[in-house]
């Protein structure tokens, strides 16, 4: 049977995504648009990535993926609104007790629930907040067709700075049963997304140049859709940028989103160190220890970037050195464009 998939009525109409490369501070940024007025709790989502790159590969079509991207932000918001798939642990990042607003999530615990919702949504008017990974590469189906408001955030960082956290996924996480990338067969071995087209490299490759030719593969992808037609919905920045001058970024974002920022978000700016002068000097986490995070004794960002590069091309091939170099020339024409 031919039909097309349709909600019944839509009760998202409202959401924020931030989208980066694995290490670029993400949740960094998360915690502060958590505490604009009205915006939920952040939740990652790899159902959207995951439904946004099978339509990229031709697996969905655009229909189909654009219905079940509502159905997705729809079933989120009605179970955050009652409590249901909230992150309780209490030392994730994504937990309501990293949250400013812990208390309003757990008395939803205890408040109204299934058929009141709806009209609670109505009501409160919360704006969805997702964190998701190298969506933008992916990303039409759902600024395509979302028929509510959308601020999808294209988080960019150096990637000198992206390398430790990375090569710590790929030696604990690539080919595990905790690795929920999306995987594909290749001459009978099971491969993650990324090797796709670059199979023979990343197989002989050691961790350090698997996570270069990743940050390669995904930028140059992110490359080929072009999505600054957006540009209503759509807003990039840099690290940088950020972390040295927030609130430009920030009256941005809640112009967009139609919102404010509240008495929390200078908390939050204090807790994360932001603004800073030297870039890697943020909070120190044991969750960001244990990827390799490391406060340098770097006197300026040019003696820190120039320590990690010469860090990074020390044991590499030249292959992955011509990619590294290819990485950081784009990433200054990024600087360049998004300083106009």
């Amino acid at each position: 049977m031919d039909f097309d998939l349709i909600r019944p009525d839509e009760i998202c109409s409202k959401a924020i995504v931030i989208d980066g490369l694995p290490g670029c501070g993400k949740t960094m940024l998360s915690a502060l648009i958590g505490t604009l007025d009205r915006v939920e709790i952040m939740k990652y989502s790899y159902e959207i990535e995951s439904l946004c790159f099978l339509n990229h590969f031709n697996k969905l079509n655009q229909k189909t993926t654009a219905s079940m991207i509502q159905y997705q932000l729809d079933l989120i918001l009605y179970n955050q609104m009652m409590g249901r798939e909230t992150n309780f642990r209490f030392k994730d990042l994504s937990s309501v007790f990293r949250s400013v607003h812990a208390l309003k999530y757990i008395k939803r615990l205890f408040g109204p629930g299934d058929e009141l919702v709806p009209e609670l949504i109505e009501k409160e008017k919360p704006i969805i907040h997702l964190v998701t990974h190298c969506l933008s590469a992916y990303a039409k189906p759902l600024l395509d067709n979302f028929k509510g408001e959308m601020l999808l955030i294209n988080f960019h960082r150096n990637p000198l700075y992206m390398i430790k956290q990375n090569m710590w996924n790929m030696e604990n996480l690539l080919n595990s049963k905790r690795d929920f990338c999306l995987y594909y067969k290749w001459n009978g071995k099971r491969l993650p997304n990324f090797f796709y087209g670059q199979e023979e490299r990343m197989l002989k490759a050691n961790s350090k140049e698997k996570v270069i030719f990743f940050l390669e593969w995904s930028r140059k992808n992110a490359l080929k859709n072009d999505l600054s037609s957006f540009s209503k919905n759509y807003y990039e920045l840099s690290f940088e940028s950020f972390v040295k001058d927030p609130y430009f970024h920030l009256e941005k974002i809640t112009t967009r989103l139609k919102t404010q920022v509240t008495k929390q978000t200078s908390k939050i700016l204090k807790r994360e160190k932001i603004p800073r002068k030297i870039l890697s000097h943020g909070r120190d986490l044991p969750i960001y220890r244990r990827v390799n995070w490391k406060k340098t004794n770097a006197k300026n960002n040019d003696e820190e970037t120039n320590t990690l590069y010469n860090w990074v091309v020390s044991d590499i091939s030249r292959d992955a050195k011509s990619s590294i170099d290819w990485l950081l020339d784009d990433y200054n024409e990024i600087l360049k464009r998004l300083s106009l």
